[in-house]
C-alpha cells in the first residue's frame, strides 16, 4: 500500500543519504513510483539497507546495499537470500549499480552487465542553449514561444485527471508511430507510475511543472533531487502536435528558480530504445552515467583442468 512504503521514507532516505550514487534509482521517489510492479521488501543486514524487489518471476536486489563502510558482507548475504528464493533461476541480480561502486563486486566472484547509461547535461548549458550545438534546439524553443499563448505553472492536485488525459493521447500517438512491442509496454506500466506520482507528489517532495496553452495543459514535468549536485527529470510529457513544446519545457525547468542550486541534470536512461537515445544525444550530455547489473559467478562442477582456460 502506498502509504505503508511512504511511512518508510525517512528510514530508505537516511541510507540513501549515506551511500554513494548519482543515478535516479538511489532515490525514494524511483522506489515508490514502481510499488505496483514490486513487493519491496527492506532488510538491514550487517548495518546495511537492502532493497529487495519481488515479482512473480522471483526476487532481486533493487539497489546495491546502502549504508556507509564495507557492504560486503552485507552484499553475500544478499545473494544467499535471493539465492534461496530464486533457487536455481537467473533472477538473482542486483540492479542499479553505479560504476563507482563496481569494485565491491568482485570481478573473480561476480559477474558485470553493463545495461546502458542515464544521461546528464549542465543545467547551465540547459538553460542558456547557446552556441551552435544548441542551433536547432533555440529555433524550436522560439517556435513555440512566438506562436502560443501559454503559461507556465506549479502543478497543483487538481490537475492529475487533465494530466493523464494529456498522457493518454500523447501514449497513443507514441505506439503509433513506434509499434515496437517493448515501446507498447513501456508506455502501459508508465501510465500506472506516472499516475501514482502525480496523486503523491507532494509527500515525495517532487517539483512539478505544467504549461498551459489556451487555457490547456498540454505538457507537464517532475523531478527531484538525487543529492546536493544533481536534480533528476523523472518524466516529461508534451502534446506532439504543439511544436516546440517540449524544448520550450525542458529550458523552462532547467532555468526555474527551484533548479539553480543543482549543477547537473539527470534525464535517466533511454531504455535501450534508439529514437529516445537520440533525443537525448541531441541535447549535448556532458555525463553518461554507466549502469551496470551484477550476478554471481557461476562455479563449473568437478575439477577445473587449467589447460583448458
Amino acid at each position: 500500500m502506498p502509504e505503508q512504503l511512504l511511512s518508510q521514507k525517512p528510514v530508505i532516505e537516511r541510507y540513501l543519504h549515506q551511500a554513494s550514487g548519482s543515478l535516479s534509482a538511489f532515490s525514494f521517489t524511483n522506489i515508490f513510483a514502481w510499488q505496483d510492479f514490486f513487493e519491496f521488501d527492506l532488510k538491514v543486514l550487517h548495518g546495511h539497507l537492502c532493497v529487495f524487489a519481488k515479482n512473480s518471476a522471483g526476487c532481486f536486489l533493487y539497489l546495491p546495499p546502502l549504508g556507509r563502510g564495507d557492504a560486503s558482507l552485507a552484499v553475500d548475504a544478499c545473494f544467499d537470500i535471493m539465492e534461496g528464493i530464486n533457487g536455481e533461476s537467473g533472477v538473482t541480480r542486483v540492479e542499479n549499480v553505479g560504476i563507482d561502486l563496481l569494485p565491491l563486486f568482485s570481478t573473480e566472484k561476480f559477474a558485470h552487465y553493463k545495461k546502458g547509461y542515464e544521461y546528464c547535461y549542465y543545467r547551465d548549458d540547459i538553460a542558456a542553449l547557446r552556441g551552435n550545438a544548441y542551433k536547432s534546439k533555440r529555433s524550436s524553443f522560439n517556435r513555440f514561444a512566438g506562436r502560443y499563448r501559454y503559461d507556465y505553472l506549479p502543478y497543483e492536485e487538481g490537475m492529475l485527471a487533465e494530466c493523464m488525459a494529456l498522457y493518454e493521447d500523447w501514449a497513443h500517438e507514441r505506439e503509433r508511430t513506434y509499434p515496437e512491442d517493448i515501446y507498447g509496454h513501456m508506455l502501459r506500466e508508465n501510465r500506472k507510475v506516472h499516475e501514482t506520482v502525480l496523486r503523491y507528489f507532494r509527500p515525495l517532495g517532487l517539483t512539478g511543472r505544467v504549461v498551459r496553452v489556451d487555457g490547456k495543459i498540454r505538457a507537464y514535468s517532475f523531478g527531484f533531487a538525487v543529492n546536493p549536485e544533481m536534480f533528476c527529470v523523472l518524466f516529461e510529457i508534451a502534446d506532439l502536435d504543439a511544436k516546440g513544446l517540449a524544448v520550450y519545457l525542458f529550458r523552462e525547468f532547467c532555468r526555474d528558480a527551484s533548479l539553480r542550486p543543482y549543477k547537473f541534470i539527470n534525464v535517466m536512461d533511454d531504455f535501450g530504445l534508439d529514437n529516445i537515445r537520440q533525443t537525448k544525444m541531441s541535447f549535448r550530455p556532458s555525463v553518461l552515467l554507466p549502469m551496470y547489473t551484477i550476478t554471481k559467478r557461476t562455479v563449473p562442477d568437478g575439477p577445473v583442468s587449467f589447460q583448458n582456460l
